[in-house]
């Protein structure tokens, strides 16, 4: 029987919409959704890392796992020096990533121009997420004008390390936990000593030990939380400064090298994590610290105040254009929030996580446990949990340098109360004049 050729031209188109049809919903079911993420390259804390992309990586991985049809996208090899101008030209492009690392600096300017998501709605809405989980000092970092716009991902405390082997061979003990500002002085006295009677000293007590921490371990506050109101006209920052100086004194006021802190001729340093995690480990090792053994202690307490040292936080945010929002938290939270990928951090980077249920786990127990020194968990979680927060406005990073060249010019008996009552109306217009740039 023969087929018309209607028919067959039917039957031909038949085949051709089906084909059509299959293909479609083929593209279709196979549409990605994508988030697009921004990171700078290397360390936010100034020092050398290896394979600064593998943790985030690994956070991709396991979201992408979890979330079918969604692909994380992010541009490597931004150097942090060129992040926020990268940044900025994606602003002025209205092309914003997704989710964000959050340079201190652009904080505030980008809350007011409006570009970061405010996460308070998702905080308090998801039943899968407990922001107590996180260091309160270190989750409060991302709070700005009683908005929660950030969240952290990195932790990065302050501590003051001890060269074991040199108080030893001073027959010294290193100070316990509760040490004060004239329990430190007492030890720095000690060892900084003229042995060769050439006119400076041997040994020192200490290098890098800023009147910032000796402040904070006081109880001072210099800065309202927004900057608008700056503090430094108070006995109490009178009296760290005081305290820093008579450190400087003991030295002949000889400014202590790198070079001698190298050699193990310092007994104290004030150190970051990232600093002493970085320069402990391979190749480092085998340049620095070879030929002795170190601890570390928190900060000395003044009179008025405890054992506090800084932390400082790389925070991590939501634009406030993505048309992704759900998903873009739904990551963030694996960067930020997921134990797993926090252990990988703290275990692979010269950072602290910013779980408290990591840095208390059976894990972190042994990070530290390599050679001869030994560095005690629990001790780095005390000091997460009670650390003051660096602040996060705008003009800290102007308003710092500012008060440091006025503060290094003093000596221990000079008029300190009224330089700062002088550095205090300098400040206020200082912060004036910030706040008429935001």
């Amino acid at each position: 029987m023969k087929i018309s050729k209607k028919i067959r031209i039917v039957c031909i188109l038949t085949v051709l919409l089906s084909a059509l049809s299959i293909v479609f919903f083929y593209k279709c079911g196979k549409k990605e959704t994508v988030i697009e993420f921004a990171m700078f390259n290397g360390s936010n804390w100034g020092v050398a890392v290896q394979e600064s992309y593998s943790v985030i990586d690994k956070a991709i991985e396991k979201f992408e796992s979890e979330h079918k049809g969604v692909r994380i996208k992010y541009e490597s090899g931004i150097p942090k020096e060129d992040y926020s101008e990268w940044m900025s030209e994606r602003a002025l492009k209205d092309k914003m990533p997704d989710v964000f690392m959050m340079l201190d600096e652009d904080f505030e300017n980008y809350i007011n121009l409006g570009l970061i998501e405010k996460l308070d709605r998702y905080v308090s809405e998801d039943s899968d997420f407990d922001i107590e989980k996180y260091y309160e000092n270190i989750a409060n970092s991302g709070v700005f004008s009683g908005y929660r716009y950030a969240l952290p991902y990195e932790a990065m405390p302050t501590l003051m390390f001890v060269n074991r082997t040199l108080l030893e061979n001073f027959h010294l003990n290193i100070p316990d936990n509760n040490y004060t500002f004239d329990d430190f002085y007492r030890l720095c006295r000690m060892i900084t000593l003229d042995r060769d009677l050439d006119g400076s000293p041997d040994y020192y007590g200490i290098y890098k030990y800023d009147w910032i921490n000796a402040a904070l371990s006081n109880d001072v506050t210099l800065f309202s939380k927004d900057g608008k109101k700056s503090y430094f006209n108070q006995e109490k920052l009178a009296e760290a400064i005081r305290f820093v100086k008579s450190l400087e004194a003991l030295n002949g006021n000889q400014n202590v090298t790198k070079e001698e802190f190298d050699s193990g001729k310092v007994a104290f340093s004030q150190m970051s994590l990232a600093e002493y995690r970085t320069y402990k480990s391979y190749p480092y090792k085998i340049k620095k610290y070879t030929n002795f053994a170190w601890d570390c202690i928190p900060m000395p307490a003044g009179k008025s105040g405890n054992n506090v040292s800084m932390i400082d936080s790389l925070n991590i945010v939501i634009s406030a254009k993505s048309k992704k929002k759900r998903l873009a938290w739904e990551f963030l939270k694996t960067l930020t929030y997921d134990a797993e990928i926090q252990q990988t951090l703290y275990n692979d980077m010269p950072v602290a996580s910013v779980l408290k249920e990591v840095m208390e786990s059976k894990e972190s127990e042994n990070v530290f446990k390599e050679n001869e020194d030994i560095i005690d968990s629990k001790l780095i979680c005390h000091i997460l949990e009670n650390g003051s927060e660096k602040p996060k406005f705008s003009g800290y990073e102007g308003a710092i340098p500012l008060a440091d060249s006025k503060i290094s010019k003093l000596n221990k008996e000079d008029d300190i109360e009224n330089a700062l009552r002088i550095l205090q109306r300098q400040m206020s217009k200082y912060l004036i004049q910030e706040r008429g740039k935001t």
